[in-house]
């Protein structure tokens, strides 16, 4: 499973994709903590969840339907979900630093999607770089990328 998202982390910045080896865990981790990300504001907009299909149909190479049968489960687990510490444990344990910085890379991207940085938003950000050992201008970094990458695809 390791293997996998070092692949695709690693090529995240270069828009090549990686095709997994027919296993969604790590997609559904990270479409939760997508999720989690856009629905800090309490709303899922179109924007937010077309930033998530776009991560996950790309990077992960899986098909549009696979993506939004897994953006679907991951909005109902959502729903019952208390805390987050089960997603950021399960990236955290499998993953290096570098990973986790392109994970929150992915997570700024969603959560800027929308033009709009609700404190919510701005407050789980701050708490998810702590939970996965990012440090803050590693995060910082990681929201300057994303808001580029956003401007460029406007």
């Amino acid at each position: 499973m390791l293997e996998k998202l070092e692949g695709w982390i690693k090529t995240f910045s270069t828009d090549e994709t990686v095709t997994p080896k027919g296993d969604h865990d790590w997609a559904e981790t990270l479409a939760g903590l997508l999720i989690e990300a856009a629905m800090a504001d309490g709303v899922l907009d179109q924007d937010e969840r077309a930033s998530i299909s776009h991560a996950l149909t790309g990077q992960l190479d899986l098909s549009e339907d696979e993506v939004a049968t897994i953006i679907d489960s991951a909005i109902v687990a959502h729903e019952g979900r208390i805390e987050i510490h089960s997603l950021v444990r399960a990236i955290r344990s499998e993953t290096d630093a570098e990973d986790r910085i392109a994970i929150m890379e992915m997570a700024w991207m969603v959560v800027l999607a929308d033009g709009q940085m609700h404190e919510y938003e701005a407050q789980l950000m701050r708490r998810l770089a702590g939970l996965l050992f990012v440090e803050d201008v590693d995060s910082g970094r990681a929201a300057k990328r994303a808001r580029a990458r956003l401007d460029r695809a406007v």
